[in-house]
């Protein structure tokens, strides 16, 4: 790993002025959305759903629902489910994909200012490595606005990569073919000192097209995570590894972090 200043698999750690509005409503589409439609997000909906301790009936906020793949299954279990996203194009999809249900509900929005009245919900899930693009600023300012629309006994549960899992599995490059015949490459460097990861992701298309987008993200440690989640007013935390096995946290598994009020 290399020290904060250098440099890395042709990658430099200067900041990375980031279009985030610009990946999630056209890269994404064509590189996360094919892979992740071939597995089942419904077990891990409904397992972060149950840590909450929430049952069917409750009111439930999925921030960032993205394209509604964990927000359509735990609505189908019988929870009142709004889904937010602050993409107009990932809102879109999951209104197509819930059809004529009556929940999901979707609603463009930022985290960072949820639009709800106080104390709306009785869970919240924050799920799929959701923080740790905007700055830990920004972090903080979502976590005090999942508190701030949480119903006294309600929890939060925040499903992530960690920095110790990362530390253990950090690779410098990767490349998938896609479903469609195009590949994904992604060349990643690691600065340890402020933690942050840096990737220049490439989708290379059948047709030849190519598309670059270069981002940044922080995976916090179980230590800052459980201080920011602390200053944003929540009285407990519960942390474990992995939605389904939920297994005591460690490098061996991403961390599930369950902050009750």
């Amino acid at each position: 790993m290399a020290g904060s200043g250098d440099s890395l698999s042709g990658l430099s750690y200067t900041r990375a002025v980031t279009d985030w509005d610009a990946f999630f409503d056209s890269l994404y589409f064509e590189t996360y959305i094919p892979r992740l439609d071939s597995k089942d997000a419904g077990p891990e909906a409904l397992a972060a759903v149950e840590l909450s301790g929430a049952t069917p009936g409750a009111d439930v906020l999925d921030c960032p629902c993205g394209f509604g793949r964990h927000s359509i299954p735990i609505a189908d279990a019988g929870y009142r489910v709004v889904g937010v996203d602050r993409s107009p194009e990932q809102i879109a999809e999951a209104r197509r994909r819930a059809g004529d249900r009556e929940w999901p509900q979707f609603a463009e929005g930022d985290y960072r200012a949820l639009p709800f009245e106080d104390a709306s919900f009785d869970a919240v899930l924050n799920l799929f490595s959701s923080l740790g693009y905007h700055g830990e600023d920004a972090d903080c300012q979502a976590l005090r606005e999942f508190r701030r629309v949480l119903r006294s006994g309600g929890a939060l549960v925040v499903e992530t990569m960690h920095r110790d899992r990362l530390m253990a599995i950090f690779r410098e490059s990767d490349w998938e073919e896609l479903p469609d015949g195009g590949y994904v490459l992604e060349r990643r460097a690691f600065d340890s000192v402020t933690g942050l990861v840096q990737t220049k992701h490439v989708l290379i298309r059948p047709d030849g097209r190519r598309s670059e987008f270069e981002y940044e993200m922080r995976p916090y440690t179980a230590t800052e995570l459980d201080r920011m989640l602390t200053d944003a007013g929540f009285a407990h935390t519960e942390y474990l590894g992995d939605l389904l096995k939920r297994e005591p946290l460690s490098s061996e598994h991403r961390l599930v972090a369950v902050a009750r009020t």
